[in-house]
């Protein structure tokens, strides 16, 4: 075989902001490349050229200036694209946000910023670039609120043609100027007032007849939208409003949880007010998800904006259905999200917090179609559900993240072959058993291709979302292709590493064409909520499939491993070529079932794919350490954390790893509760940053963002919680995976006062000094009393600095505690609490007495 030898690498990104965490990588040069190009060859290309690039899909994403991140999800037909708002801080819940899909760009404002904008692919050009010279006439654009509008986004559509005229703003004023010619125009304006505390969705409609005009929005002219149910216990935990053109234009607002939207009426045909909210029983947080239910609500307003603009539903109209969501292994917060699937292809997909593993009730607006989501971490494993609309009444439920989590193929995105150029991009790495495509943002993934003794591309460290691009030679030939994807997660312990490895025959085409590979698709039948097998057998079935159109696959071997792939043990194929269905009963000394299968075609093409720690087995999940030694293990910098009831704030957990094979990654968690069932878990927006400190050893950091309504939600959780630790090693065969690394008290803030009456004495005379102790309520963010605690007087003569302690006190129902004591020298009176399991110490201020 001829020697193609690397001449070039680069790294290209999207069209947007690229995210911290890209990897540029490409394949080593041949041994003896100069790094000149090889002389052509009579029937091949000049070298062999390898690069890696962010694909175009299946989303591109850009970080707003709130830290929120925007994901454009293409739906692969270039119709158009839907989004999503990745909040800042692992909340599910993002602010309020004004979005506007508009001629093919998509602008996202939150609230109190300027608007951002992102290619979306959907909408119309705008009429500048389109229209011809006629007479242009400046028209200005103001809106009447009896408050400061900053920021707003405003837009301008033809009502005959449906093209839209660009505005130019005036920044932190509550006007926009646009140059428009004669006709009929439709406008729209979006902001928010903080002083009215809602957001506002204004339109007009105005025309221009051979001269300059001023359009007013009215503030005072808006009503209140929304869906109301007749679920008392119910509340809306976030929505969306947009309203929609012809053109497939739209512009809303989403997220801000409960805050209103208020909205214009008016009466225009072809143009839509659409609605939909998430409501889940109220008290629900993101981060305890406690709600027994979900309801998904939708509705359009077809031709304008009535003039009461609120929806009623009664419960028993909608479908229910149940949706049951497995956890990897692990129980985990995360998140589902839907989107309505509208004639305009493009929305914002609205998220709730659900608890992992659970069972969530769903009443759904029924005969609607929805796209959905689920995020096991937010933003790192997600799976992409199908499509679902569902007829009113009791519907049969589905699951969700049953195991194995390995490759499926995707109908819109493969790795392809044009001519001498092929593009290795297997995205949907980590999907689930019931064909719900994912992967996890937080792997890495590594491809190497070789044809005979000639290595084309070898490229490790690569994200998800990269592709490696390699020149080959145009005549056929065999090619050996390899891809790993390893992760290295604290809230999964399954598909670890995921490795697919093929051999297939391909040749020059004169069109872009998927490349001729092999699939093997697993499930496994039997498992639990976890994602675990018991004493009773499992049935794993495991089918092959062609990417090539009339080429006959065959399954040829299955095989399982109790020590993650160690050892293996062959399983029965079975008489059927395309795969089989064979029931095992899992030893009960296996905490994890590894998969392997290997599968063969008629034109010389083969694939062994290997699922490690396919699913969980029946005996307990230990801790391992294989070559990583874990040290140093540090939370909050080694002191307790004291968590307000209310506000932001954030901690920092690190660790040091050791070993001689480098760390890869690293991971950490913290629970409360057993470890196989815990009563919350809190997991970092993101894994550990490793930083090597020498050769060997490496220093890794976890920075969590907690909210405490949001990130705990009940009093009863503060107390120990346990610190779990995960590293990787370089080989991928080294690890540590510590249930228990650490014990962190967890508690609720307090506050104490002292005041002392009367402020000045005579000697012999009698103080009364009282003083209250309350503690942070994580549920409602205020502070309660703290009955039932030992406080201590403490007193300190003036002129000194030591306090003395004096007497000891239980204060009342009320946290309030009273001592009486008797005067002898003028000086300073607290109250000391020396904190409990649940709450912490707090010293309070002084009252001064001074004794005549």
């Amino acid at each position: 075989m001829r020697s193609y030898r690397l001449l070039a690498t680069t790294c290209l990104t999207t069209l947007v902001v690229a995210l911290p965490g890209s990897v540029c990588a490409a394949a080593p040069a041949a041994a003896g490349s100069t790094g000149q190009a090889t002389p052509r060859a009579a029937d091949g290309p000049r070298a062999g050229q390898v690069t890696t690039n962010a694909t175009d899909g299946p989303r591109t994403s850009v970080r707003l200036a709130t830290g929120e991140r925007v994901d454009v999800l293409r739906d692969g037909a270039g119709s158009g694209s839907r989004f999503r708002v990745l909040p800042a801080g692992g909340s599910a819940r993002a602010g309020r946000y004004a979005y506007a899909s508009v001629g093919g760009t998509l602008a996202v404002q939150p609230k109190g910023h300027r608007a951002q904008t992102i290619e979306s692919r959907s909408g119309a050009q705008p009429a500048s670039l389109t229209s011809t010279a006629a007479a242009l006439y400046p028209v200005r654009l103001t809106i009447n609120s009896p408050g400061t509008v900053a920021f707003k986004i405003l837009y301008v559509w033809n009502r005959q043609t449906w093209t839209f005229h660009p505005v130019t703003d005036e920044e932190y004023t509550p006007n926009g100027n646009v140059q428009l010619p004669n006709g009929d125009y439709f406008a729209v304006a979006l902001y928010s007032d903080p002083y009215a505390g809602g957001s506002y969705l204004l339109s007009r409609t105005f025309q221009i007849a051979s001269g300059g005009a001023t359009v007013r929005f009215d503030q005072s002219s808006a009503k209140e939208t929304r869906i109301a149910v007749d679920d008392a216990t119910a509340g809306r935990y976030t929505s969306a409003v947009w309203i929609s053109v012809p053109s497939g234009d739209l512009a809303g607002f989403a997220g801000g949880g409960t805050e209103k939207v208020y909205v214009t009426p008016f009466a225009l045909s072809g143009v839509s007010l659409r609605l939909h909210e998430i409501l889940l029983r109220r008290g629900t947080s993101d981060h305890v998800p406690s709600s027994p239910y979900r309801y998904d609500l939708y509705h359009s307003f077809a031709g304008g904006v009535p003039s009461n603009p609120v929806v009623s539903v009664a419960t028993a109209s909608l479908a229910r259905t149940v949706t049951s969501i497995r956890s990897q292994a692990r129980a985990t917060n995360g998140w589902l999200l839907s989107v309505p699937s509208t004639s305009d292809m493009s929305g914002a997909y609205l998220p709730s917090p659900v608890a992992i593993p659970s069972n969530v009730t769903e009443y759904v607006t029924p005969n609607q179609s929805f796209w959905r989501l689920v995020h096991y971490r937010q933003p790192t494993h997600d799976l992409t559900l199908t499509q679902r609309s569902l007829p009113a009444g009791q519907v049969s439920g589905e699951t969700v993240g049953a195991a194995p989590f390995a490759p499926r193929r995707s109908a819109a995105v493969a790795s392809t072959r044009d001519i001498n150029r092929m593009s290795i991009y297997e995205y949907p790495a980590l999907s689930d058993a019931a064909g719900n495509l994912g992967l996890d943002n937080g792997s890495t993934v590594a491809v190497n291709l070789t044809s005979g003794s000639e290595t084309l591309a070898s490229a490790t460290g690569l994200s998800p979302y990269q592709s490696v691009n390699v020149t080959v030679p145009s005549g056929s030939a065999t090619y050996r292709l390899t891809h790993t994807v390893t992760r290295a997660s604290s809230w999964s312990r399954l598909s670890p590493e995921v490795r697919s490895e093929w051999q297939f025959v391909s040749a020059g085409i004169r069109y872009q064409d998927p490349l001729p590979l092999l699939d093997i698709d697993f499930s496994v039948a039997g498992l639990d909520a976890q994602n675990a097998a018991w004493s009773a057998p499992v049935r794993i079935d495991a089918r092959a499939g062609s990417r090539r159109y009339g080429v006959t696959p065959t399954l040829t071997g299955l095989e399982y491993s109790t020590d993650d792939g160690r050892t293996w043990a062959a399983l029965p194929v079975g008489a059927a070529a395309g795969g089989t269905s064979v029931e095992l009963a899992v030893p009960a000394g296996a905490a994890f079932v590894s998969l392997r299968a290997t599968a063969s075609d008629d034109s010389g093409g083969s694939l062994r794919r290997t699922v490690l720690r396919a699913f969980a087995g029946p005996a307990s999940q230990y801790d391992e350490s294989a070559g990583v030694n874990v040290s140093q293990v540090l939370v909050n910098g080694g002191a307790p954390l004291t968590v307000a009831p209310s506000g932001g704030g954030q901690f920092t957990a690190r660790f040091t790893a050791t070993t001689s094979a480098g760390v890869a990654g690293g991971d950490v968690f913290l629970y409360r509760g057993p470890y196989a069932s815990p009563e919350a878990v809190l997991v970092s927006e993101s894994p550990a940053e490793c930083i090597p400190a020498t050769r060997f050893t490496t220093t890794c950091q976890v920075t969590f963002r907690i909210d405490p309504r949001l990130s705990l939600g009940r009093n009863a959780l503060a107390g120990e919680w346990q610190v779990g630790i995960r590293a990787l090693g370089k080989d991928r065969t080294s690890l540590t995976d510590r249930h228990a690394a650490l014990t962190v008290p967890v508690r609720r803030q307090t506050k104490l006062t002292a005041g002392a009456t009367p402020s000045a004495v005579t000697k012999g005379q009698t103080i009364t000094v009282k003083g209250t102790l309350t503690q942070g309520n994580w549920e409602t963010g205020g502070y309660d009393g703290y009955p039932g605690q030992a406080v201590t007087l403490q007193f300190r003569k003036a002129g000194t600095s030591d306090y003395v302690a004096v007497k000891t006190a239980t204060v009342d129902q009320y946290g309030t505690a009273t001592v009486k004591v008797t005067s002898s020298v003028s000086g300073y009176w607290r109250f000391v609490f020396a904190g409990s399991s649940t709450a912490a110490p707090v010293t309070s201020g002084t009252a001064y007495v001074k004794v005549g």
